[in-house]
């Protein structure tokens, strides 16, 4: 079950950073201490540890604060009233085998002969599947964060997203995090439409554009910009006629 939402025993972890940073006031004195008496090594490492408790305690302090602005806002603690966001994606990885598969028949590789960077390339191939709406989403400035991500995880993704959509990143290299997306990582606006269309026809427009336009196979080709330009005006129309069926529906 995902416990990402529950709100955990605040106490506990106020009387944590407290002693983290007791901790941490202890090696800096520590090491103020060796280096006046000449023991620079010494001093050195336990300004290091007096270092890492102090941003472990910032850490903490910076959850407590997030956590009682979820208190203060009405959030419940029990994980069975929480309600949680659906995944509109998730791919753990079993369009793996396919799209290795594919790699090596094109590259002439065997399995146990591929690097790192075959790898990565595959993990490309493994998210065929979604990899062009998600770039939709993010180009059109449809993504949000989860409300399901903690506050770390809400900056982390804005920050992947900016880069994704100055085409800094690859949409895969998002998914390649987990390999699942949310239902309310995207607007209200767009939502329905990506939900419905994600779950109807946008498969088999991918498979029918890798065929026709790239001769490959679904989860046999990388995530490449040029592809994704050429694929988008379907994605394009497809909400266009989205907007036009249901007219004043979404706001």
């Amino acid at each position: 079950m995902d416990n990402r939402n529950e709100i955990p025993n605040v106490s506990g972890y106020t009387i944590a950073s407290v002693l983290t940073q007791f901790l941490a006031f202890m090696f800096f004195f520590l090491a103020f201490t060796g280096f006046v008496n000449g023991s620079v090594i010494g001093g050195l490492i336990l300004a290091v540890l007096g270092g890492l408790c102090e941003f472990l305690f910032i850490k903490m302090i910076k959850k407590i604060l997030f956590w009682k602005k979820q208190e203060k806002e009405g959030i419940s603690q029990t994980p069975e009233e929480t309600v949680f966001a659906d995944s509109l994606y998730r791919n753990d990885g079993e369009s793996y085998e396919t799209a290795r598969r594919f790699y090596c028949e094109q590259h002439g590789k065997k399995a146990g002969d591929l690097t790192r960077e075959d790898e990565d390339i595959i993990w490309q191939y493994t998210y065929g599947d979604f990899a062009y709406l998600f770039m939709w989403v993010i180009e059109n400035g449809f993504y949000r964060p989860s409300k399901d991500y903690d506050e770390d995880m809400a900056v982390e993704s804005k920050a992947e997203i900016a880069k994704i959509r100055k085409r800094e990143a690859l949409p895969t290299d998002f998914l390649n995090d987990g390999g699942f997306f949310m239902e309310d990582e995207v607007a209200k606006k767009a939502r329905g439409f990506v939900k419905e269309y994600f779950e109807s026809s946008f498969l088999n427009d991918v498979r029918a554009f890798a065929k026709d336009k790239l001769g490959k196979e679904l989860y046999g080709f990388p995530f490449r910009w040029e592809d994704y330009d050429s694929f988008k005006p379907q994605i394009d129309e497809a909400y266009k006629k989205y907007q036009e069926k249901n007219s004043g529906a979404e706001k």
